[in-house]
């Protein structure tokens, strides 16, 4: 009786620990991934939704050197480097080109969307506004997602006595 009363005992200490420490760090840690990946897909998600937005206002080409052309070569307005051989390029509805990345820094900073040399408005205002909330909504969810990750680091240490950290 009293072998089975110690199995019982040490039984009911595991299953204790279990509920009261692993269940809870468990499940507190799910749900961190599970917020961090829904956050992740909602930016990814907006980027991938302004970006086509971009991509059906532009066109992309590869710069190529024409050697019958002007010595001088042309160079990109925003970053004021020379095109080279090969570099990818953005062509808006006004004509003027740039660099690929240059233009794409350029419109989702910008506000409103418009090209860089004339003015003209690449994008509605409706969907830069659109866009630029949703990035401000996810630098304060990218904050709450540190806070909550320290908070279970924090946790699931077992040092109790770290002065808060």
């Amino acid at each position: 009786m009293r072998a089975l009363s110690k199995s019982f005992s040490q039984f009911r200490k595991i299953t204790e620990t279990f509920f009261s420490e692993i269940l809870p760090k468990t499940i507190k840690f799910t749900a961190l991934v599970v917020f961090v990946l829904w956050n992740s897909y909602k930016r990814v998600k907006s980027k991938y939704k302004y970006m086509s937005e971009i991509n059906k206002k532009s066109s992309k080409f590869v710069f190529r050197i024409k050697f019958e052309s002007v010595p001088e070569l042309p160079c990109c307005s925003i970053c004021l480097s020379e095109y080279a051989e090969g570099d990818e390029c953005r062509e808006l509805q006004c004509k003027h080109r740039f660099h690929r990345i240059c233009l794409e820094k350029w419109l989702q900073e910008s506000r409103p969307a418009t090209c860089p040399i004339c003015r003209l408005l690449v994008l509605p205002k409706e969907t830069v506004e659109e866009y630029q909330r949703e990035q401000r909504e996810n630098v304060v969810g990218s904050g709450c997602e540190a806070e909550i990750a320290l908070l279970l680091l924090l946790s699931a240490t077992r040092c109790r006595n770290c002065n808060g950290f």
